[in-house]
């Protein structure tokens, strides 16, 4: 799931405090009409509608006048157009219907009216924005020296990442995951480090089960043997191996997709997964590849599925940047406020966090 000039990066990190309360509009809560099978798209435009400053950016900087000359660039001029829309004062409900012909001129798969999948949409739309703002170069080799320490090659690595991908969007959204690779018959083990958009993580069998543990195998250990088994730079031969993957540099928004569909969509998982709802309540920090105990996460916005893969809707459940109250968007329709005790549930399908 990016660098802006200077003067933008200032402007876009003060805090909901220093642009004052009104910025938000606090009594707006927009919903989003359904224009045919879009609950998909508005549950995650509300997401994002939520991504404070993402959302500040967009209101602070693109207008309706900007001119769009590519199709990313059009995908993100419609929808900061309709940002600006959602958060002015006293409108309720508003019709993405341009934002979503911008999307499906780029991305044809989205042209029609059949219900799609919010996380794949949701990486396709987060990569339209970044591509948008993306101010990198291509064209560097990577080349890094085995003998340094992990940490040093992760920061090489991320720095010429963010020479090649720069833009607002990889600021607030990626991270950098370490894998590392261990030959079962020499020891030797190797580290690559790549940057993550949402960690996708895995449910266990039970029918009830904490976040933690679908992180925990996420994280775990997984030994790769038969046609799987990859070279080993040292036996210079096919071995036996292990993997596994810890967090080496953690987003300012963390975005956890539950892996609630098989592969092929036949089936869905309906595991309650209780996930940390209060603020700071999610501790990352045992994820990482070092040790850190200040990686606390709040929630703020979920989408949730429900149904089944046959028929099902999408809603968001969002929490209000200045009032802190949560509230459904189910499509044009906004509910009160709802209490956090009811967050959790068999629904659940993408959790956005912001780090504390």
């Amino acid at each position: 799931m990016p660098a802006v000039n200077r003067t933008r990066r200032r402007q876009i990190h003060n805090t909901p405090s220093e642009l004052g309360s009104a910025f938000w509009a606090t009594p707006s809560l927009c919903g989003l009409r359904n224009i045919g099978n879009t609950c998909f798209m508005n549950s995650v435009i509300q997401c994002l509608s939520h991504t404070t400053e993402l959302t500040r950016f967009l209101r602070a900087h693109h207008t309706s006048t900007r001119t769009a000359t590519s199709k990313d660039q059009q995908i993100l001029h419609e929808f900061a157009k309709l940002i600006q829309e959602m958060w002015t004062t006293n409108v309720h409900s508003v019709t993405p219907m341009e934002l979503k012909r911008a999307f499906s001129t780029k991305h044809r798969m989205y042209s029609d009216y059949n219900q799609q999948d919010a996380q794949e949409f949701l990486r396709f739309f987060l990569d339209s924005l970044h591509s948008a703002l993306n101010t990198g170069v291509k064209g560097e080799t990577l080349n890094i020296d085995d003998n340094l320490s992990d940490n040093k090659k992760a920061d090489l690595t991320w720095e010429w990442y963010a020479r090649h991908e720069n833009s607002l969007i990889r600021d607030l959204f990626v991270g950098q995951l370490k894998s590392t690779l261990k030959c079962t018959t020499c020891g030797n083990t190797s580290v690559t480090f790549d940057p993550f958009w949402d960690l996708s993580v895995p449910l266990p069998s039970s029918s009830r089960c904490k976040l933690e543990a679908c992180l925990d195998l996420f994280i775990r250990e997984e030994v790769l043997d038969g046609d799987e088994m990859p070279t080993c730079s040292k036996c210079k031969t096919r071995r036996k191996c292990t993997k596994s993957f810890t967090i080496q540099r953690f987003p300012k928004y963390l975005v956890i997709h539950l892996k609630r569909f098989s592969e092929t969509r036949w089936s869905k998982l309906s595991n309650i997964v209780e996930f940390p709802t209060a603020d700071r309540e999610l501790n990352m920090a045992s994820y990482g590849a070092n040790a850190n105990s200040n990686v606390h996460y709040s929630l703020y916005a979920i989408s949730n599925h429900m149904g089944s893969t046959a028929g099902g809707h999408y809603v968001a459940l969002c929490k209000h940047p200045v009032s802190h109250k949560w509230h459904e968007f189910n499509d044009n329709s906004v509910s009160d406020a709802i209490p956090e005790n009811c967050l959790v549930s068999s629904s659940a399908y993408i959790l956005f966090y912001e780090r504390a």
